[in-house]
């Protein structure tokens, strides 16, 4: 094990807790958000597909926070993360 790998908390909504066992939180090593996506995708792949595209994109009706900030765009999975950190997912709700 590295030592510069971090283990971020991936906290899900209870609609994946098929999709992961029933938990809702999954530990992943990664640096930014764009790695704890790629570590979803090997580590728990059905997870990943409820998540993202099959060309890697985060999917329009789903929401991750960071830091209690919504991330959006190819910017927003560059965003570093720090041990213990947690990152959120949300399904988006139209108003």
């Amino acid at each position: 094990m590295s030592n510069d790998a971090l283990f971020v908390t991936l906290r899900l909504p209870s609609t994946l807790s098929a999709y992961s066992g029933g938990k809702s939180q999954i530990f992943l090593k990664a640096e930014t958000v764009q790695q704890l996506l790629e570590q979803l995708r090997l580590h728990h792949p059905a997870i990943w597909e409820c998540l993202c595209t099959e060309q890697g994109h985060v999917r329009e009706h789903v929401q991750i926070f960071v830091n209690n900030e919504l991330i959006s765009g190819a910017r927003g999975l560059h965003i570093p993360l720090t041990p213990g950190q947690e990152v959120i997912v949300l399904p988006a709700f139209n108003a």
